[in-house]
């Protein structure tokens, strides 16, 4: 039996899942709690940016864990979760997932699905993780600023999916590439590299506190951070926004 999701809170509406998880861990709840809601009011993605969760529509889905690892191996987590989601759109819904780096997943250049993992750190050590998942899956259009850069299950597939059968699918794999990142984390590198277009080879755009640059992607490290080819010199980014060069729409590998 999975681990992950053993211990399921429903909620028709919250802030965000990952909210009501942090409370939960902070509590001492053990690990493996998912919390799932209908709705967020409040759900938010990497840097601070909203995540539209309209009823019924999405998956919102977060998960409590807790690693006994060194706070500078929790990079994995973001990435072990990108792998679930991709293989999962993949093998299950027929969709041909990519993950731009490092944990957003796309199909046809479109985002479907946002990660945000959230961390409590003492010392070196982690007390505990919070994976935030957040899977467009009944929207047959979007409004506004997303309009042009979101889809959705409905829309990839043309059949209606509910977000109960989503995470079903979801939880298993997730369990299976969480365990892989705590005893073989470089299988979490080679997985992702070989489900995602932008790993080597790209020519990108990234943005990093830096400002942008332009060069060749190149892998990423055991850690997970993005190798990037800039001027014949091969720099690591632990953290930026990455857009392709050509503004075409990569096709994802086998």
């Amino acid at each position: 039996m999975n681990k992950l999701g053993s211990t399921l809170l429903r909620f028709d509406t919250v802030t965000s899942t990952n909210d009501i998880a942090r409370q939960m861990a902070q509590r001492g709840v053990e690990e493996g709690l998912a919390v799932v809601a209908k709705s967020q009011t409040a759900g938010r993605g990497r840097k601070g940016r909203g995540w539209t969760s309209p009823e019924g529509e999405g998956l919102y889905l977060s998960l409590l864990l807790r690693p006994r690892i060194n706070a500078a191996d929790a990079s994995l987590l973001p990435l072990s979760a990108a792998i679930a989601v991709a293989e999962t759109l993949r093998f299950d819904f027929h969709i041909e997932a990519d993950i731009k780096w490092p944990n957003d997943i796309l199909a046809r250049g479109r985002k479907i699905c946002g990660i945000l993992v959230e961390s409590a750190i003492e010392g070196h050590e982690l007390q505990y993780a919070i994976m935030g998942i957040g899977i467009n899956v009944r929207q047959r259009e979007f409004e506004g600023e997303i309009a042009a850069s979101a889809t959705s299950i409905l829309i990839e597939s043309a059949a209606e999916r509910s977000t109960d059968e989503v995470m079903s699918s979801l939880l298993a794999r997730l369990d299976l590439w969480y365990r892989e990142s705590l005893v073989r984390p470089e299988r979490i590198i080679a997985r992702w590299e070989e489900l995602s277009s932008y790993a080597r080879g790209r020519e990108v755009t990234i943005i990093s506190s830096e400002g942008a640059m332009e060069g060749t992607t190149r892998g990423l490290t055991r850690r997970g951070s993005l190798l990037v080819e800039i001027d014949s010199e091969t720099r690591e980014f632990f953290s930026g926004e990455v857009t392709l060069r050509n503004r075409q729409i990569a096709k994802a590998q086998q």
